[in-house]
């Protein structure tokens, strides 16, 4: 009697075994993540990220700097497992199944910048090749200059090789702070984008998501549900 009691008992306990098992279970984790190496904001971010990827138990995940879209080639081949972050629109050049993390990791508004408020309806405008909204907005405004850099880009408007380009505004006001840029350029009209950047990674990796997310809200990001496609 005091046989099939233990017995009963055992079985009992299982589901409580297996779902602790479960949950001691390590999250299955990327090697690496890129983002765009032209960007100084952008390696600031992985950094932070980085230190939060530790925090869910991934600290051995390596940010990999490469241009805006060699970046989009490697995640797309498996040569890294997820973005740091990027705007939605890129979403359609992605061949391979994601996950897109929400909330954003930053918010962003771009517009386009010229020298004076006349000359901002024509001539050459330079943009960063590999950012996306650039390169599509560019495509808009005629004579479009891309640049490796952001750095390379602004040289070019300070030495009057173009006198309108596209950027954040996050990245004007840093220039014009750290002397990059001798005055604030001008803009007029509402902006040319403003949207959320996101974290992807590759669908094998929605736990991640997941757990990357729960982190965002704690640290009082605006709320969200991954979205994986």
């Amino acid at each position: 009697m005091r046989f099939c009691l233990f017995t009963v008992l055992l079985l009992l306990s299982l589901p409580a075994i297996f779902e602790s098992a479960w949950a001691a279970e390590p999250l299955q984790c990327p090697q690496k993540i890129a983002y765009i190496d032209n960007d100084a904001a952008l390696r600031r971010q992985a950094d932070d990220l980085k230190a939060l990827y530790a925090r869910i138990g991934c600290p051995d995940v390596a940010f990999v700097g490469l241009p805006g879209r060699r970046g989009v080639v490697a995640f797309n081949a498996g040569e890294v497992q997820g973005e740091l972050m990027r705007l939605p629109v890129v979403e359609a050049d992605y061949s391979r199944p994601f996950v897109r993390v929400s909330p954003p990791i930053v918010k962003m508004t771009g517009r386009l910048w010229a020298r004076s408020p006349a000359q901002a309806a024509a001539g050459p405008v330079g943009f960063v090749l590999g950012v996306v909204w650039q390169e599509q907005q560019a495509q808009t405004k005629g004579d479009g200059h891309g640049y490796p850099s952001q750095a390379e880009m602004l040289q070019a408007f300070s030495g009057g090789l173009i006198d309108r380009f596209l950027a954040e505004d996050t990245v004007v006001a840093a220039a014009v702070r750290d002397g990059r840029l001798a005055a604030r350029p001008t803009y007029s009209g509402q902006p040319l984008v403003s949207a959320g950047l996101h974290h992807y990674l590759g669908i094998e990796f929605a736990a991640v998501a997941a757990a990357v997310t729960a982190e965002l809200e704690r640290l009082g990001q605006d709320g969200g549900d991954t979205t994986t496609q």
